[in-house]
């Protein structure tokens, strides 16, 4: 008896614990962000996917595999895009002969 109430414990634990296991680590994807379009990099950063090459869900491959898109990071509970370009300014320089 104490055999199979355990069991039926032990199932109950894992069956509860099974969805809060798959949720850990994987944040939603940004508002206006596409899920398919979505590639987390752990909770505080991600790759937003813009346009690819490729029809990737057809197999296509006229092109060279590639992506292109953006990063965002977030900071509390807002996410924000990762500008590449750098920033307007004066660079000081010599020129010497």
């Amino acid at each position: 008896m104490n055999k199979i109430l355990s069991l039926l414990l032990l199932a109950t634990i894992t069956i509860a614990a099974i969805p809060y296991a798959r949720g850990l680590g994987n944040p939603e994807a940004p508002t206006g962000v596409a899920a398919d379009h979505w590639i987390a990099m752990g909770e505080a950063a991600g790759f937003v996917i813009t346009e690819t090459s490729n029809d990737l869900r057809k197999g296509l491959r006229t092109e060279p595999n590639a992506v292109r898109g953006y990063f965002m990071v977030r900071r509390g509970r807002t996410w924000m895009p990762v500008d590449p370009t750098p920033a307007n300014t004066v660079y000081q320089t010599q020129l010497t002969q």
